[in-house]
Parts: structure tokens; C-alpha cells; sequence
């Protein structure tokens, strides 16, 4: 059974190879964890103190995973390169990993070793639950006490005996008060839910624990996050809460239907589970009871305008196991007949294709990286001023790409024209802005921009041919631009 913790570790850490770089949302938590390994202390050379973003987050989180990789940055002799950040990435996802591991044996202990089986096996079948999970983001690092809590819950709920299931939910409380406290204040909702639905083995201890647990981590953070921020009293959570709850300006980033976790979250980051969840839910009460306590957080989500897959993560386990059980159900009952017991398997094996060819894709939507590694292979000389755009930087060009102690990198917004000549090298999404100012193209970085899928009637022909029926369609994206010597050699004449 260890063989299938193994294997999710193993597409974890894939999916952190085939695409080394990270998006925007994970661009705080991966640039603080280079600071961190950098420079430890904090100084004005903090990316956060030059690009705060919208609202602080927490510094806690990325000292543990910084906390992990310094032996290894320590023994390999640097805090930079790509290499580095793929290990950060593959440290955090061997966390979550570990944790998932623990739900799973859990898992079997509540309904049995085929659900278990089963519980693996889905797990590694989908994208976002292996992809993801190695990304720097608040809801992944919160993800790893989450599954702890999760495997507390089941224990609190099923346990043979009372003083354990009093133990579990102590524990489970305790988790949860530090989750919420310290890496994902929305961590609350899913929280109120599992204390409700195993609300039988509360007691009074219980709920001194978690006050103790809020004040401890209430502390951490105060005194962390202070320090990083420089600021007095910083808790960032409190304020994402401000922000987005008290305030209401996360819709400021989108609006979304009310259903719209329900009828396209959902499907996309379960996949063939969710139909298996579903019987799951219908054969067995204790899994229906997991499905509805976390129904009614989702619902309680849907209520935010603002509306990302990633803010219900934490569902992803809990329906798995959901689905695991029904799975085992269908594989081991003769009632349902064999054609459900191979639908199964084909339900698995689709969502491992489609999995796999997500992660292929992903691998092409990091631009900006790719151009800054591309950069390092095509200019050598000493002494470069580089600018990074903002579309650049969104798109994977993180500090840790920023090779050469040398070089001067900068990724300072809003600009002005004559500035762009104090960089020799620019990362643009904008060629245009530049090519009449004295900077030529010397490469191009194209990236994934959509899908093709080839019509119906020209299907068989396709295959026939041996050709896929879609196309992944790949457009330039990022142009790779060096000054001209000419200006070059005017503005050493004019003096500038």
C-alpha cells in the first residue's frame, strides 16, 4: 500500500520537473523563500518590501520550507539556479505527500483496504491534486495540516472507543485554529464543518486546546511576520480576511455564478472521481456524512463573488475518499455487474491520460522563465542590466532564475521611455515599445495560448494518419531584446 504514497510523490515531483517555474499567485511565497535562503535576516533587498502585493502573507510558511532546503542550498555551494527551486517545489510536495499518506491510512482503517487502494490510485490520477501541490501557494502550504486534520476528523468520527475519538478531536481542533491563524484564514469555513459534523466528541478540553493553539500560532505569526514586514503588529491574515470578507474587494479579480464550484470546479480538479464520489455517497452513510459537511463549506464559498478552484483544495482528499469507497464498492459487487467494475477502471485510466496531457501542456505556460533561462545560454558577457516586464515576471521569472551574480536584474514597473536605456537586455511582452529605441530582438520565447480540436469528420482521418486529434497551439510570447551597439556607442559619446 506504501507503493501508492510513493507513486503520488512520484507524479508530485514530476510535475515540479516538467515545469520548474511558477504563475503569480505564487510569486510572494517562492521569491521569500529565496530571500530567506539568501539572506535569512530580513533587508532591504526583500523582493516583498519592494513589491508588498495587494495584501502581506505570511512568512511562517515559507521558513519551513526554507527551513528544509538550506542543508541542501548549503551543500551544493549557492542559493540560485532553477535546480534550487524545482527542490524547494519537491520538498513541499514530499509534505503533502507524507500527509496524504497519513489520510490514506486512515482511509483503510475506516473502510477497508480496497477503499484505501482505491484512495491512492485516484490520487495520482489527477491533475490539479499533483500538479499543484508542489506550488508555493497559501492553500497548498495549508494543505499538508489540512490532510492532518482530515485524517483526525475520521478518527474523532470512528474511533472504537471514546477517550480516542476525544484525543483525535482535540487534535483535529488544535490544527485547525493554527491553519486558520497562521496560512489560510478561509481554512475556517471547511473548519467549522468538520468540528460540527463530529460535534459528539467535543468537549470543554477541546475547546481550551484549540484556544491555546489560536494563541500560539497568533503569537508566531505576530512576532514573524512583524519582523519580515517591518511593521508593527502584522498579522497577515487578519488583514487577507479584512480584505476580502470585511471589504469585499477580492471580486475586484473576478466575479463568478454562485454554482460555478459545483458544475466546473469541481469536475475539473476531480475528474473521473467525481461520478465514483457520487455512488460512494449513495452506498455508504459514513461517506455521505464527509460529503456533506464539506457540500455545505462549498456552498458556504459560493456565497464570495470571487470564486478560484484553489480555495477549495481541502475538498479534493475528502471527495476522493468518497470516491475510493465507491470504487471498492463497484469493483467487489456482483449487483452492479461487470460493466460497472470495468467503468471504473476506465474512469482511472482517463483521468491519469488527461492528467498527464495537462501536465505536458502546463509545461509550455511559463514563458517568462524560459525566456530568462534562454537569456543565460545566449549572452555570456559580463556586467548585463536586464529588465523583466511584468508579464515576464507573472509568467516564471523568479529571482531564482537570476543566474549571474554579475548581472543587474530589475523588474521596476511603470517606466518611462528614456529608462528602458539603462538596461542592456529586456524580457518584453511588448516588442513594439522598444524596437524604435535602440534595442533589436535576438530570440523569441513562444508559449502555449489554447487548443485546437480537430472536427469531428476529420477525426478518423487524423488517426489514420497517426496524428492527434488536437493541436496544441503555441504563439510568440516573450521577446528576448538586447541594446544595439550603435545606441550603445551614442550614449557612451553623450555621455549617459
Amino acid at each position: 500500500m506504501r507503493r501508492l504514497d510513493y507513486a503520488f510523490a512520484t507524479a508530485v515531483a514530476l510535475g515540479a520537473v516538467c515545469a520548474p517555474y511558477t504563475k503569480v499567485e505564487e510569486t510572494f511565497f517562492m521569491q521569500a523563500v529565496h530571500d530567506v535562503l539568501r539572506w535569512g535576516r530580513v533587508n532591504g533587498d526583500f523582493d516583498h518590501l519592494e513589491f508588498p502585493g495587494v495584501v502581506p502573507r505570511s512568512f511562517v510558511g515559507p521558513l519551513a520550507v526554507a527551513a528544509l532546503a538550506f542543508v541542501p542550498a548549503r551543500v551544493a555551494g549557492g542559493t540560485e539556479g532553477v535546480w534550487l527551486q524545482v527542490l524547494v517545489r519537491v520538498l513541499l510536495g514530499a509534505l503533502v505527500a507524507w500527509a496524504n499518506g497519513q489520510l490514506r491510512a486512515e482511509i483503510e482503517r475506516v473502510f477497508g483496504r480496497r477503499a484505501a487502494w482505491w484512495y491512492g490510485v485516484l490520487c495520482v490520477c489527477q491533475f490539479h491534486y499533483t500538479f499543484w501541490t508542489s506550488r508555493l501557494l497559501g492553500n497548498t502550504l495549508a494543505l499538508v495540516p489540512m490532510l492532518l486534520a482530515q485524517k483526525y476528523w475520521l478518527r474523532s468520527m470512528w474511533s472504537d472507543c471514546a477517550q480516542p475519538r476525544q484525543r483525535s478531536y482535540r487534535a483535529m481542533a488544535a490544527i485547525l485554529a493554527a491553519t486558520c491563524t497562521v496560512l489560510r484564514f478561509d481554512v475556517a469555513v471547511f473548519a467549522a464543518a468538520m468540528l460540527a459534523s463530529a460535534a459528539p466528541s467535543a468537549t470543554w478540553r477541546a475547546v481550551g486546546t484549540a484556544a491555546a493553539a489560536l494563541g500560539a500560532a497568533g503569537a508566531l505569526t505576530l512576532a514573524v511576520d512583524s519582523h519580515y514586514w517591518q511593521t508593527s503588529w502584522m498579522w497577515p491574515e487578519l488583514r487577507v480576511f479584512w480584505f476580502n470578507v470585511v471589504q469585499g474587494r477580492s471580486a475586484e479579480w473576478g466575479v463568478s455564478p454562485p454554482h460555478h464550484y459545483f458544475t466546473h470546479s469541481l469536475p475539473r480538479l476531480l475528474l473521473g472521481a467525481l461520478p465514483l464520489a457520487c455512488v460512494g455517497v449513495l452506498v455508504d452513510a459514513r461517506a455521505a456524512r464527509l460529503a456533506a459537511a464539506y457540500a455545505a463549506a462549498i456552498v458556504v464559498f459560493s456565497v464570495n463573488a470571487h470564486k478560484e478552484w484553489r480555495f477549495i483544495m481541502p475538498a479534493v482528499p475528502v471527495l476522493n475518499a468518497c470516491a475510493a469507497v465507491g470504487a471498492a464498492r463497484l469493483r467487489q459487487s456482483r449487483r452492479a455487474g461487470r460493466l460497472a467494475a470495468h467503468a471504473v477502471v476506465v474512469l482511472s485510466g482517463l483521468s491519469f491520460l488527461v492528467a498527464a496531457a495537462m501536465t505536458y501542456v502546463s509545461s509550455l505556460n511559463y514563458p517568462g522563465g524560459d525566456a530568462l533561462a534562454l537569456l543565460h545560454t545566449l549572452e555570456t558577457n559580463p556586467g548585463a542590466r536586464v529588465h523583466i516586464d511584468t508579464y515576464a515576471a507573472m509568467t516564471g521569472a523568479s529571482r531564482f532564475g537570476q543566474l549571474r551574480p554579475d548581472w543587474a536584474y530589475s523588474r521596476a514597473e511603470g517606466l518611462g521611455a528614456d529608462q528602458y536605456a539603462n538596461f542592456t537586455h529586456l524580457l518584453t511582452s511588448q516588442p513594439e515599445r522598444h524596437s524604435q529605441r535602440g534595442f533589436e530582438v535576438i530570440a523569441v520565447q513562444p508559449g502555449y495560448t489554447g487548443m485546437h480540436i480537430i472536427p469531428l469528420s476529420q477525426i478518423a482521418a487524423a488517426v489514420k494518419a497517426g496524428q492527434l486529434p488536437l493541436t496544441i497551439r503555441q504563439e510568440p510570447l516573450v521577446w528576448i531584446m538586447r541594446r544595439t551597439e550603435d545606441s550603445s556607442r551614442v550614449e557612451a559619446a553623450s555621455g549617459v
